[in-house]
C-alpha cells in the first residue's frame, strides 16, 4: 500500500518542532555567561581610543613622526660635532683646542638638547611649509618655513651651545635656562641667521630634487641604474653643499654674534648685527666667505640629503595641526 501524507490541516498532523532563537542555542551551549570583561575603571576602552585618537593622527605618528625623529636625531649629532670645532676657530683664542675628555663631555652634554630641539624644529617646520604651499610656491615656502622657524630655532640652538661651551671650559655650574633666557638666546645675529637657514637649508631642500633629476637622467642615459633612495640622498648632498658655501659668510657672522654675546660684549648688544658683521671682516677677512666651511658643509649637506632621503614631507595631507585641533 502507498502511503499517503497526511494534511496539515487534519487533527493527527505530525507537529514541527519549533525553531530556536540564535540566544537560546548560545544559551544551552553555556556561551551567554561567555561576557566581555569589564574595562579597569578609569582606562578607555577602543571605542574610547578611537574617538580621541582619530585615525590621521595615528597615521601622522606612525608614518611621520619616525621621520622627524630620524632627521632631527642624526643632524642633531652631526651638528653638534661639526659646530664645536667651528666655535674654537672663531673664539679668537679665548678657547683652546678642545682635549678629548672635554670633547666628550661637551658632546655627551649638548648632544641630546640638540637632537631634541631638531626635531621639533623639522615639525614645526613642515607644519608651516605644508600650510603655506596652497598659498604660494612650494619653493618659495620651503625656503620661507625654514627662514623663519629656523631662526628661532637655530639661534636657540647655537647660541646655547656656544654657551655651554664656555661655560663647560669655563667650569661654571650651569642653571636651569629661563624664558628670559631662551628670548635672549635668539637676539645675537638674528638678520644673519634668517638669511642662512632661509637659503641654505631651505635652498638646498628646494633645489635637491631639480639636482637629483639632473644626475638621474645622466646615469640613466650612461647605462648606469641607482637605487631611489640613493639618487636622493647624492641630490639633496650636491645642493646642500652648493647653499652652504654661498651662505658661509652668514654662517661665520652669525657665529662671530653667538660669541660676542657669550663674552657679553658691550658694543653692538643685543643683536650685533652691524658690530658681528664688522668684526667678523676685521678678525677673518675673506676668510669669512669660506672659512669653517668642511665642517658645515657635512652639516648641511648631510642634513639636506637625509631629509631628502628619509622625506619629511610623506604624506603632504596629513598636517598635525589641523588633525588634533579639529
Amino acid at each position: 500500500l502507498e502511503a499517503r501524507p497526511r494534511s496539515n490541516g487534519g487533527r493527527h498532523a505530525a507537529r514541527q518542532p519549533r525553531p530556536r532563537s540564535s540566544a537560546m542555542a548560545a544559551q544551552d551551549l553555556g556561551l551567554d555567561r561567555l561576557r566581555p570583561a569589564p574595562s579597569v575603571a578609569g582606562a578607555p576602552g577602543a571605542s574610547a581610543l578611537s574617538a580621541l585618537v582619530p585615525k590621521q593622527g595615528v597615521a601622522w605618528a606612525t608614518e611621520v613622526l619616525p621621520r622627524l625623529g630620524i632627521a632631527g636625531g642624526v643632524i642633531g649629532v652631526i651638528l653638534v660635532n661639526s659646530t664645536m670645532p667651528q666655535v674654537v676657530t672663531t673664539s679668537n683664542g679665548r678657547m683652546p683646542k678642545l682635549s678629548p675628555a672635554m670633547w666628550g663631555k661637551m658632546a655627551f652634554y649638548i648632544t641630546p638638547k640638540a637632537g631634541g630641539l631638531k626635531l621639533v624644529q623639522y615639525g614645526v617646520m613642515r607644519e608651516m611649509k605644508l600650510s603655506l604651499d596652497k598659498v604660494m610656491n612650494p619653493g618659495a615656502s620651503t625656503m620661507l618655513a625654514f627662514g623663519f622657524v629656523g631662526t628661532f630655532f637655530q639661534s636657540i640652538i647655537y647660541n646655547t651651545l656656544i654657551a655651554d661651551m664656555y661655560k663647560i671650559h669655563m667650569g661654571v655650574a650651569k642653571p636651569r635656562l629661563s624664558l628670559r633666557q631662551l628670548t635672549r638666546g635668539l637676539q645675537p645675529g638674528l638678520v644673519w641667521c634668517f638669511g642662512r637657514e632661509a637659503f641654505s637649508m631651505g635652498g638646498g631642500l628646494w633645489l635637491g630634487p631639480t639636482v637629483k633629476a639632473v644626475l638621474q637622467r645622466t646615469l640613466e642615459s650612461s647605462g648606469v641604474e641607482v637605487d631611489e633612495r640613493v639618487m636622493r640622498f647624492g641630490g639633496g648632498f650636491l645642493s646642500g653643499a652648493c647653499t652652504a658655501f654661498g651662505t658661509q659668510w652668514l654662517h661665520n657672522t652669525t657665529l662671530m654674534a653667538g660669541r660676542m654675546a657669550a663674552v657679553s660684549e658691550p658694543h653692538g648688544a643685543p643683536y650685533y648685527t652691524a658690530s658681528s658683521l664688522q668684526a667678523a671682516w676685521h678678525e677673518m677677512g675673506p676668510r669669512m666667505f669660506y672659512g669653517n666651511y668642511p665642517q658645515r658643509m657635512c652639516l648641511i649637506a648631510g642634513a639636506v640629503g637625509l631629509m631628502n632621503m628619509v622625506d619629511i614631507f610623506h604624506r603632504p595631507e596629513l598636517i598635525a595641526v589641523r588633525m588634533f585641533g579639529s
